[in-house]
């Protein structure tokens, strides 16, 4: 058997310059970087004024659990839908939504009685 050895090949010198250098700029923008501090204007206050507790959601994320005559502040982006829910029925139940705006600080959860036999249950901006 012969011993075969690979062919030598020419390395060519090659000069790296960043595109900077050469007045071009960057290939693109690079994305701006904010801190999230959870300033004031991302607080919402939830209150529940009902005799039930109800299961929080924001964009269909669950928040967590208001209890009877709780408060909860929560640090969230005032975006999408904040909607709720009955926590101790098991029955198919209809969901409260409300169209969250920057402007909205106090959301409650309350009922009202339209007439004798009609109790309906609302979120309503304070």
């Amino acid at each position: 058997m012969a011993i075969t050895y690979p062919p030598e090949i020419e390395v060519v010198p090659t000069k790296t310059q960043s595109k900077r250098q050469t007045g071009k700029g960057l290939p693109r923008p690079r994305p701006r970087i904010a801190l999230d501090l959870g300033s004031d204007d991302e607080l919402l206050l939830l209150e529940n004024k009902t005799a039930l507790a109800w299961m929080v959601y924001h964009n269909f994320h669950q928040l967590g659990i208001i209890d009877v005559g709780e408060m909860l502040a929560f640090h969230i982006r005032k975006h999408g839908k904040l909607s709720a829910r009955p926590c101790a029925t098991q029955d198919v139940v209809e969901y409260l939504v409300l169209p969250l705006r920057y402007s909205i600080n106090v959301v409650c959860i309350s009922k009202r009685i339209m007439g004798k036999n009609l109790q309906i249950y609302d979120l309503q901006v304070l």
